[in-house]
């Protein structure tokens, strides 16, 4: 119950997040999803459970690769080097995920904070670099439109 514990004081410690509470009765595993908001990527999900062992956290990253697979998973593995905790990984759809694990023991408000605070970090340095390389040819279209339209280029090209 220690981690349960840190999990839902750390949360109602962040009066900006919104958190939902799911599961947690009859012996089944509790977790919580909430929203993170990041400059480059404006929303990062995050799913967190707390099963017998670990808690769990996951965030979708982005959807799969339009084109240059190869180019942008060699890129999120490269950059899972520099990461604390979490790691770049490939959902069986195809979407990459972010995920971290992390001992039940070592639940604590300064971890969740560290995750968390890492886990914005990471998307927010990523995300631009790994959509230009699966969707560049998503993002020209798009530019060209947006520039017959009269409308400002959007940032991220």
């Amino acid at each position: 119950m220690q981690a349960q514990a840190e999990v839902e004081s750390w949360f109602a410690s962040q009066p900006e997040l919104d958190v939902e509470r799911i599961g947690g009765s009859a012996g089944s595993a509790v977790a919580w999803f909430t929203l993170l908001h990041g400059e480059r990527k404006r929303t990062i999900p995050v799913y967190l459970e707390l099963g017998a062992h670990n808690l769990v956290l996951e965030s979708f990253f982005m959807a799969t690769p339009d084109e240059r697979r190869d180019e942008v998973y060699g890129y999120l593995l490269q950059r899972n080097l520099r990461s604390y905790l979490l790691r770049f990984a490939l959902h069986d759809a195809g979407d990459v995920l972010l995920v971290g694990v992390l001992p039940r023991h070592a639940v604590t408000a300064d971890e969740l904070d560290r995750v968390l605070g890492q886990l914005l970090t990471v998307a927010d340095e990523s995300y631009w670099q790994a959509i230009r390389l699966g969707f560049g040819g998503y993002i020209e279209r798009e530019q060209a439109w947006r520039a017959r339209a009269g409308m400002g280029p959007n940032p991220i090209s």
